[in-house]
């Protein structure tokens, strides 16, 4: 009966060892992927980061040369006017 019992012992000793070395093997394998895709995500980001251009606003000269230049008639609205200018000329300089 002693025998019987350590034999169990030793087998489920041996089974749970295996089975802890396979769920060892999973979580590594896990931790692998996700550290691949954290990679990934920081050379595509770098990637992104290479191509934009950064904003450019309108000088001095420019808003005074919208503002100077920007008409309307009685029906129209001068701000309007000067906000889509405005839209206008940063659309140009920004693509």
């Amino acid at each position: 009966m002693i025998i019987k019992r350590a034999i169990a012992v030793e087998s489920l000793t041996k089974v749970c060892e295996e089975s802890l070395n396979l769920i060892k093997q999973l979580v590594d394998a896990d931790n692998d992927v996700y550290a691949k895709g954290y990679e990934d995500g920081v050379t595509a980001q770098a990637e992104v980061q290479k191509t934009l251009r950064p904003w450019v606003g309108l000088t001095d000269e420019e808003m005074l040369s919208i503002e100077e230049t920007t008409t309307c008639t009685k029906d129209e609205s001068w701000l309007r006017n000067v906000t889509r200018a405005i839209e206008a000329k940063l659309k140009e300089k920004n693509t």
